[in-house]
């Protein structure tokens, strides 16, 4: 039997072609905010691709992001509005704002990690991403700090409702 190469592997051969189906941005973001919600952070639906599922979401990313700079005329639209034509500036307070009451660490966590399967690029420009995720990841580490590190883990996966899984 012959061993499998790493980059060619008949899961991520079959994502190559779906993904290259894709035609428009439109199909694009409802495959990658799909594929986030059942494929990545620790909220996932299915571990089912767990060795494949980064490699996977940066190539629809890369699809969906050139798809987006082919449709769009100006390049002020690629920095200045997130890739359905929303001010990104509305969006980040909007966050921020739901930020601002959170003062338990794992309701701060399920925060970032929405707004990080929400609004990673190319959903929105980094420009505008990144501080925002800045801030709300301090957060989560200022609210995490009294504690985190002498909880025992045990504990630790209890409050997170966390699954154990093996990856081989």
């Amino acid at each position: 039997m012959m061993a499998e190469h790493w980059y060619h592997t008949p899961v991520r051969d079959e994502w190559l072609e779906k993904i290259a189906a894709l035609r428009t941005v439109q199909e694009g973001i409802a495959m990658l905010q799909q594929f986030r919600k059942e494929h990545t952070g620790p909220d996932r639906l299915t571990y089912e691709l767990k060795k494949e599922a980064n490699w996977i979401e940066s190539r629809i990313e890369m699809r969906v992001a050139q798809l987006h700079s082919e449709a769009t005329i100006a390049n002020a639209a690629l920095l200045e509005k997130t890739i359905d034509g929303r001010d990104p500036v509305e969006i980040t307070e909007e966050w921020l704002k739901k930020a601002e009451d959170i003062d338990c660490p794992i309701e701060m966590q399920r925060l970032c990690t929405a707004y990080r399967k929400a609004w990673k690029p190319p959903m929105m420009p980094i420009n505008y991403f990144a501080p925002v995720e800045k801030k709300l990841v301090s957060k989560l580490l200022k609210l995490r700090a009294p504690n985190y590190l002498t909880t025992p883990v045990e504990e630790l996966r209890k409050l997170h409702n966390a699954t154990l899984i093996s990856v081989q």
